[in-house]
């Protein structure tokens, strides 16, 4: 390959979310390492887009998307026909989902998982004669996918503002993150007012139109790695049975392992209605999300006489369900999920350090699921103001480096807020996470020296 050619011109072919931005073109990956046209290694300490928690040149996964795709079937509708490597997945999927969750349903991407299982809870309600239950209830800030739909249930305003016309919007309450608690309370000296939150608001907008309400287990870019108290979601779940609300857990980032545990959902004991999948089920090798469904909800869709009334071109993709059971036979045969503990422990216990930066109000996540606030006043928890950039800077600064990360802006109050997401693939070893800790903290001292000067 030509190393002077420039694949991210602003004249080439290729439309680039950032206009303005040059972007590296990325030659080969080994391992939790990419490496670019220029010979330029970098540490892929963020899974891409939390994602890759295999890591780069799995030749397993590779060798099963060949096979399916040259040996097989590369592609059947999935309206039309089973195959094997759905059926196998769906089954391998749903030994690992918490019990009772026996039914699952194969997309492309996680918006397309968000909607489908909002039509779902819909055509649920339906079948058991409530016509009139609808509204998804969500929360603010949240993340839940980019397409219209999604958009309705996502709490992301920087991506929803200029689109406010084409969407309809749901209800929102505020998320379970006690750093910055909208109740000026301090765990655990507070009464869940956050769990309760969710009572309140169904009670506002009526049960009878109530469908579901959806949440990601433990919260991901706009919650930067908050793992909310033990006893929400157990509260939560009992408000939803108590007024005839489905919970819809969206583990299309925080699960397949990257918590430790299959599902993140898992440590509070409780059974989610439907539970979104994606990111990681296939490692990102090849595009594949989904849901998984408790068996009640499409027993009642078959009783009434009617079909789940959603399709797309590339449900079921034989190539994708082959690529995601190979995943999950990697993860189970290699023990991944339990070294994503192992190596999660390591991983906080490094990033205790950083709580002294002078950027940096907390660290917080689980497993290999890593967040840093940062906040331009320590006690006060008070976030940066967007306009000076802190998350843009420091990840200009990483990548010089090597190191990519995954930041969030605007989660404190819609406008304002940086964070820091860090979640390399599983096999990341001691030595590796100590490169990751010492490559950050040089970009944020950096950083740091920016905001002086100015």
């Amino acid at each position: 390959m030509n190393s002077t050619h420039n694949y991210s011109h602003p004249h080439g072919h290729v439309l680039y979310r950032k206009l303005r931005q040059q972007y590296p073109c990325m030659v080969r990956g080994e391992g939790i390492y990419l490496f670019d046209q220029n010979g330029k290694r970098y540490v892929d300490a963020s899974g891409g887009a939390i994602v890759a928690n295999l890591g780069h040149g799995n030749k397993a996964i590779a060798e099963a998307i060949a096979q399916q795709a040259a040996e097989s079937v590369g592609y059947v509708s999935g309206m039309q026909f089973t195959h094997e490597a759905v059926e196998k997945l769906a089954e391998a999927l749903c030994s690992v989902a918490p019990q009772g969750m026996n039914k699952a349903f194969f997309l492309s991407g996680g918006s397309e998982a968000t909607e489908a299982a909002m039509k779902l809870a819909r055509q649920y309600w339906m079948a058991k004669g409530i016509t009139t239950k609808y509204k998804i209830i969500s929360r603010m800030p949240s993340y839940h996918g980019n397409t219209l739909g999604a958009m309705g249930v996502s709490g992301r305003q920087a991506y929803r503002t200029l689109f406010q016309p084409l969407y309809i919007d749901h209800p929102k309450i505020p998320p379970p993150v006690c750093y910055r608690c909208p109740w000026g309370k301090t765990f655990p000296q507070c009464d869940y007012e956050c769990a309760h939150e969710l009572e309140l608001a169904i009670q506002r907008e009526g049960a009878e139109t109530v469908a579901a309400f959806m949440a990601e287990p433990v919260l991901g870019s706009t919650g930067a790695a908050m793992v909310p108290p033990a006893e929400y979601y157990p509260r939560v779940v009992e408000i939803c049975r108590r007024h005839n609300v489905l919970f819809i857990a969206d583990e299309i980032m925080c699960g397949m392992g990257r918590t430790g545990e299959w599902f993140a959902i898992a440590s509070y004991g409780v059974t989610p209605d439907i539970m979104l999948v994606g990111k990681g089920l296939t490692g990102g090798y090849i595009p594949l999300s989904g849901f998984v469904a408790r068996g009640e909800l499409i027993d009642a869709i078959y009783a009434s006489g009617s079909d789940f009334m959603h399709a797309q071109t590339f449900a079921h993709h034989p190539v994708a369900c082959a690529a995601g059971l190979a995943t999950i036979r990697y993860l189970q045969e290699h023990k991944l999920i339990e070294r994503c503990r192992e190596m999660g422990f390591y991983l906080h216990e490094k990033l205790r350090a950083l709580h002294s930066h002078p950027l940096v109000g907390e660290v917080r996540g689980k497993g290999l699921f890593a967040g840093l606030e940062l906040a331009a006043d320590k006690t006060t928890h008070a976030p940066f103001a967007r306009s000076l950039k802190v998350a843009e800077k420091i990840s200009a600064e990483a990548l010089s480096r090597g190191l990519i990360m995954w930041t969030n802006t605007g989660h404190a109050d819609g406008t304002n807020g940086d964070a820091i997401l860090l979640a390399p693939p599983f096999i990341v070893t001691r030595e590796q996470i100590d490169e990751i800790v010492a490559l950050l903290e040089q970009a944020m001292y950096a950083a740091a020296g920016q905001l002086r000067t100015k």
